[in-house]
């Protein structure tokens, strides 16, 4: 631990020492794993369908990364890992077949570079994002990486982020081109500016509410403008407004946009503009956000170099350079490097540290298209910088295009996953390349996988989306992906892609390549993919596609019954299991808790105004939040407030499991007794609320293996 501690500041290292000891006392059956699941979900530790292997995701604000960092995840995916990382479509990388028990080291190497796994998973604010071009597109009003960063470390280990309804999300963007994806955020952020007194004052359009999963919602607009200073206090704001009205009791109706749908925009902007004055007249200081200067837009782009010598085939360059280079203004490029379904190997991490460092001053960042790209690399380095890609496995050309298909890890580890969704992602990825070797034609047409209906993949943002699912056919059951059509992103016209039609999962790649070459043939001049499905028609697009539902007996071809990666093995839905984010008692029971202490805390502020009745009843909301929290574990919930504290009086206070102190002080709370209005009476009833909660909290971490609460 000294050792530990010389590296790593204190506050780290005794978190890392506290998850090891958690870990400990679950492999020792000291408390139940629901428990312990939600601790470890906290933490970025998230489980898998293979029993005793957990996924480690690595919390990567804006996806920026050093030389330094690279190696280390290098280091993990080698040591820890399966010798591979992946790249999320939220800027994280994760690492899957981790061990327990490596955990910690995990962490602690992770911490020595500035990484953490913290909040990276469970009901928590996830990663913020940002757009992976900030700094260097042309068409942005201001680079929002420094801010978006400076949120998500307010954010990171802030107690009004640590137990939430569920997850919550927020994205950062430059400009209009909503390569930030907004649209699908809890809170979205897209740079504006207004005139003040012939002034440029920067700030953010705003949107709220949006979310994919099974019941996707697109962010509805909250405000045209924000200014900078804003925007922390409304984070706070809309979080505070989620932690108290987001559904705790069903977490498939969770998310905030459930709130919104409930509510109605009008409502819901009152609520969190009332919240947010209260925020504002309060006394609390917020770090200050950087103010952005007005960007200069290039005169002039770089022009795409050429091979200069590069060995190998010219055209192979050409090509590259035209899908994977984005021309800067001052003649350098930034270079999107192309990561297969988002996978990085252990040696791949290591070459791309070493052209960080040679090729690019500002590090690399990971891009919500599972790729790598990096900024300010000058023209005559291309060409070499081309050759080092190649050298590592990472030339291939067709970044953010039709052949660069994003998935996310679906069955392969996934306990929620029907399908091998990185299997038809590969499938579909060596289809297209060796049957479609032009694809320029087709820029802004994306390819989105996710394994079961709630959109990892983002699948519903696609213009080609694939989404699995289970059908039988000729009495067995096959893996089927339904099909969406039309979906993208932008802050003016965001779509969703509407489903069809439901096909083989072995039949999906010569599908894909089959409705490519139906929108060539059927294209009505510029015509985009999304608009040519206006047009032409899902209904008409799925019979075109009728013919590969079919499916030879299982006798003359049983391999079409099976899923991709998964050779001769009959597909089934046995190795499914419980969503690893959705809700449990344990959630109920500790949000119980937490807010019975706050409350307690308001009845001392309430006294010590002299606000006694005030006082008195605050005291009694707080003895019954912890009640009602712990009668959880007997299965006991009751929406009358004397039928709770009969409850509790009989399962706990007289079977001992709280001390006999509190015997007579819940029979008395139960009669509802006045408590009146004097300091001294009000006082004693306060210092004993103050002692049951105490006591509350400590009951339920004395909790043992199998949810039961035991005695002193």
């Amino acid at each position: 631990m000294k050792e530990l501690e010389s590296e790593l500041s204190q506050a780290i290292a005794q978190e890392i020492e506290n998850f090891s000891q958690m870990a400990d006392r679950f492999n020792n059956k000291e408390i139940p794993e629901e428990k312990f699941k939600r601790y470890r979900l906290q933490n970025g530790i998230y489980g898998q369908r293979q029993p005793g292997h957990q996924m480690v995701r690595v919390k990567i604000p804006s996806g920026l990364l050093d030389a330094d960092q690279l190696r280390c995840l290098a280091d993990i995916a080698g040591t820890y890992s399966r010798g591979i990382g992946h790249v999320t479509t939220r800027q994280d990388i994760q690492f899957h077949y981790v061990v327990l028990d490596d955990v910690k080291n995990v962490m602690t190497d992770l911490a020595k570079v500035g990484l953490t796994t913290r909040e990276a998973c469970g009901n928590t604010v996830r990663n913020v994002t940002s757009c992976h071009r900030a700094g260097i597109c042309p068409t942005e009003l201001f680079d929002v990486t420094a801010i978006s960063e400076k949120v998500a470390y307010f954010l990171l280990w802030n107690p009004i982020n640590q137990d939430l309804p569920r997850k919550f999300k927020i994205s950062f963007s430059g400009c209009t081109s909503e390569c930030g994806l907004a649209a699908i955020h809890d809170l979205g952020f897209i740079a504006a500016s207004r005139e003040v007194n012939g002034k440029t004052e920067f700030g953010f359009k705003v949107f709220i509410g949006g979310g994919l999963g099974s019941h996707p919602k697109l962010a509805l607009p909250y405000t045209d403008f924000l200014p900078i200073n804003e925007v922390l206090p409304l984070c706070e704001a809309t979080l505070k407004l989620f932690d108290t009205h987001g559904n705790r009791r069903n977490k498939s109706k969770a998310r905030m946009k459930f709130v919104l749908e409930q509510w109605g925009l009008e409502k819901f902007r009152e609520t969190l503009g009332e919240i947010l004055a209260e925020i504002k007249a309060s006394d609390k200081i917020f770090p200050t956000l950087p103010d952005p200067a007005l960007k200069e837009k290039p005169a002039q782009l770089a022009e795409i170099p050429s091979a200069n010598g590069t060995p190998g085939n010219e055209a192979a360059f050409q090509l590259w350079a035209r899908t994977n280079l984005i021309p800067q203004g001052d003649d350098t490029f930034a270079i999107q490097t192309k990561l297969p379904l988002g996978d990085v190997t252990e040696a791949q991490f290591r070459g791309l540290a070493d052209l960080a460092e040679r090729f690019s001053t500002n590090g690399v960042r990971t891009t919500h298209q599972q790729n790598i790209i990096f900024h300010r690399v000058i023209r005559e380095d291309v060409a070499n910088f081309y050759t080092a890609l190649k050298t590592i496995g990472l030339g291939d050309a067709g970044a953010e295009r039709v052949v660069d298909v994003i998935a996310c890890p679906g069955a392969d580890t996934c306990q929620l996953a029907l399908t091998n969704s990185m299997g038809v992602g590969g499938a579909i990825n060596k289809k297209l390349s060796e049957e479609l070797p032009m694809y320029d034609d087709l820029d802004g047409l994306r390819i989105r996988i996710s394994g079961c209906p709630n959109s990892c993949g983002h699948h519903h943002i696609a213009g080609i989306g694939l989404h699995g699912v289970a059908k039988k056919v000729n009495g067995k059951l096959v893996p089927h992906y339904q099909l969406h059509l039309g979906g993208g992103l932008n802050s003016e016209t965001p779509t969703l892609g509407k489903s069809k039609i439901k096909l083989p999962a072995k039949n999906i790649p010569s599908a894909v390549l089959e409705l490519i070459r139906l929108f060539r043939t059927e294209q009505q001049g510029e015509e985009t993919f999304n608009e040519f499905v206006e047009r032409f028609g899902r209904e008409a697009i799925g019979e075109k596609l009728a013919q590969f539902s079919d499916l030879a007996p299982p006798d003359e071809r049983p391999d079409l019954y099976w899923d991709w990666k998964e050779d001769n093995k009959e597909f089934s839905l046995d190795e499914i299991g419980p969503g690893e984010c959705s809700g449990t008692v344990i959630d109920m029971i500790e949000y119980g808790l937490r807010m019975a202490g706050e409350t307690i805390e308001k009845a001392q502020q309430a006294y010590n105004k002299g606000e006694y009745a005030e006082t008195a009843q605050l005291i009694q909301e707080a003895i019954l939040l912890d009640a009602r929290s712990l009668l959880y574990t007997y299965g006991t919930d009751s929406p009358h407030d004397d039928q709770i504290l009969k409850e509790f009086q009989q399962k706990l206070v007289e079977q001992g499991i709280l001390s006999e102190r509190f015997e007579l002080f819940t029979k008395e709370l139960g009669k509802w007794v006045d408590f009146g209005e004097t300091a001294e009476t009000v006082q004693h009833f306060l210092k004993e609320g103050g002692n049951f909660v105490l006591e509350c909290q400590e009951v339920y971490d004395r909790i043992d293996s199998k949810m039961r609460l035991r005695k002193v």
